[in-house]
């Protein structure tokens, strides 16, 4: 399979919550910066050839092989849940939010 953009991001969030468990070296921190990026695929991409020093094609052959099974095999929804550094990390940017919104008044 081919995984295209749009694959990527309809599976963003299993694969979100596999990808410390296929890359040990992806902090919480990779996450979000994916999460935000306007093309998670890309992004995703371009930190396995930072932090493994793979090339362009072995990434996304990296992604495409892991993807692949993750289509074949039904959605856990214990992986799917939040980390708790997730939700720490949703409250602060929500907090963030508030406190910035107050500053503007």
């Amino acid at each position: 399979m081919n995984v295209n953009k749009d694959v990527f991001e309809n599976k963003w969030e299993q694969i979100r919550a596999q990808s410390k468990v296929w890359w040990g070296l992806f902090s919480e921190d990779d996450l979000n910066k994916i999460e935000k990026a306007d093309i998670k695929s890309v992004k995703y991409t371009m930190l396995l050839r930072v932090k493994y020093g793979y090339t362009h094609d072995h990434a996304k052959e990296e992604i495409n092989k892991r993807i692949t099974d993750l289509v074949a095999t039904p959605a856990n929804p214990e992986l799917m849940r939040d980390s708790p550094d997730r939700q720490a990390s949703s409250k602060v940017a929500k907090v963030r939010k508030s406190r910035t919104k107050r500053s503007n008044l």
